[in-house]
């Protein structure tokens, strides 16, 4: 919610807002710093055998891979022919409907954070102190995907390197330009999961692939539910 639907260019110009919402996200922040160094997202449609997969999107434009944020700065939106035209730019391939009779709209592949560096355990090892969060309960995010609440549900505190006691429903509040400028390292090993998002009026539930490594966020502040 926070990593693809944001730099979708028809919620940016505020195509979707009585529908699915808008973005916090501008035209002109291309080239704008949203994150660390170490932040690169991607919506890629031709991984083989996901979900969100694709040769062609269905205004006839080859798919490709399109990096929403690079090394901490936006620079790509997710396109279709109307939209870049507005920008002055062509298609990225990025327009799908669930059926024929469907008008092909804006959509997500497989959008997730690339690799980094290090592994799991090494991770956990160089954190002195922190919460380690397996798993999540809740989420909630605002309509311009701006303001994010997240609660977790498997988690533990890291004391010295090691994972040590659970943990009871801690809450991530930030904004979505705080989580990507706190983190510091992620992991090598990436999940994927398949789901379905719904965007549209009538909606239209299109197959698409999320996920990402397991990352460390330096200097936040946790609450609890």
């Amino acid at each position: 919610e926070s990593c693809g639907h944001p730099y979708e260019a028809d919620r940016i110009f505020g195509r979707e807002a009585a529908q699915a919402g808008e973005s916090f996200v501008t035209p002109s922040m291309i080239g704008t710093r949203i994150g660390t160094d170490v932040v690169n997202l991607v919506d890629d449609p031709t991984l083989l055998g996901r979900a969100g997969s694709y040769k062609y999107d269905d205004e006839g434009i080859l798919g490709r891979r399109k990096w929403l944020i690079k090394k901490g700065i936006i620079t790509e939106f997710i396109h279709n022919r109307e939209t870049a035209a507005r920008m002055g730019l062509h298609s990225n391939g990025s327009s799908r409907a669930v059926a024929y009779s469907y008008e092909p709209i804006l959509r997500m592949s497989n959008t997730y954070f690339m690799p980094g560096s290090w592994k799991e355990d090494e991770l956990i090892k160089d954190t002195k102190k922190g919460v380690y969060i397996k798993s999540f309960t809740e989420w909630n995010i605002d309509d311009k995907r701006f303001n994010f609440k997240s609660v977790g549900n498997d988690a533990y505190m890291i004391r010295n390197g090691k994972i040590a006691e659970p943990v009871r429903t801690p809450a991530i509040e930030l904004t979505t330009p705080q989580i990507y400028s706190s983190i510091d390292a992620l992991t090598k090993k990436v999940q994927l999961d398949a789901g379905t998002c719904g965007k549209g009026e009538p909606t239209q539930g299109i197959p698409v692939t999320f996920g990402g490594p397991h990352f460390r966020m330096r200097n936040i502040k946790l609450g609890r539910k």
